[in-house]
């Protein structure tokens, strides 16, 4: 079956990252930790599809409630007409005064998620949060990366300006399944794999807090009794820099 033959694809490549990653992610981790520990935050940015990644590291449960996400409309897919966010995403030049914005500064650290790690708006960001004194951190795949050129000016593609990279082995093209009777492959990946990636240096990064003898703030569900009253004691401690909450 179809479907079988995608989440066989994607278990494989969940071991793939698993066995080459770890390094990487316990480097990241170990990064993250030290910015964490100085009082300071992490943020995230990613255009279309990405930036439902830095969603899904943003206010949940079992999550780091010193994550902040930089969004922004023309790059969320909530936009209209939604091929527009394509054009904004590729485009250079307006994206890197959005970490200013948000209140980002040195000794903070930046998470950028691009699997293609090719266009301008994330290169601009990671350039910016590199100029800015932040640890930079990006999830994207240096196969797709090189088999393109960047769209950036600089010619640099996201895995070059990044201090640390996690790869999430996503093809090139980015879907994985081959059908007869259609030439494009279907079954994107990028998703679930580059939020397994996201989620796993979360949790190191907490694992290594913990063993320092901090006990970093994390979000408890909403639907857990307790659970709302909880996380509003915790987060009041936070207001004044996530500026989403």
């Amino acid at each position: 079956m179809s479907a079988e033959r995608f989440l066989d694809i994607l278990s494989e490549k969940l071991a793939v990252v698993r066995s080459q990653e770890s390094e990487a992610i316990a480097k990241a981790a170990e990064a993250l930790a030290d910015r964490v520990s100085g009082g300071g935050l992490i943020y995230v940015f990613g255009c279309g599809h990405s930036a439902a990644l830095s969603m899904d590291l943003f206010y949940r449960a079992g999550g780091l409630m010193l994550v902040h996400p930089i969004f922004d409309d023309r790059v969320v897919l909530t936009h209209r007409p939604v091929t527009e966010t394509t054009e904004w995403e590729q485009k250079e030049g307006w994206a890197g005064e959005l970490l200013e914005q948000a209140g980002a500064r040195a000794g903070d650290a930046l998470v950028v998620f691009s699997t293609s790690g090719r266009n301008g708006a994330p290169i601009d960001v990671a350039l910016g949060g590199k100029n800015a004194g932040l640890t930079v951190i990006a999830v994207t795949s240096r196969a797709y990366a090189g088999s393109l050129p960047s769209r950036h000016s600089s010619g640099k593609r996201l895995h070059e300006v990044a201090d640390f990279v996690l790869d999430n082995h996503v093809d090139p093209g980015d879907a994985a399944v081959s059908l007869a009777g259609i030439e494009q492959k279907v079954g994107p990946t990028s998703t679930a794999l580059s939020s397994a990636v996201a989620q796993a240096l979360m949790v190191e990064v907490v694992a290594r807090l913990l063993a320092r003898g901090e006990v970093p703030p994390v979000y408890v569900s909403a639907n857990i009794p307790g659970g709302m009253d909880q996380n509003q004691t915790v987060l009041s401690r936070y207001r004044d820099r996530i500026r989403f909450l």
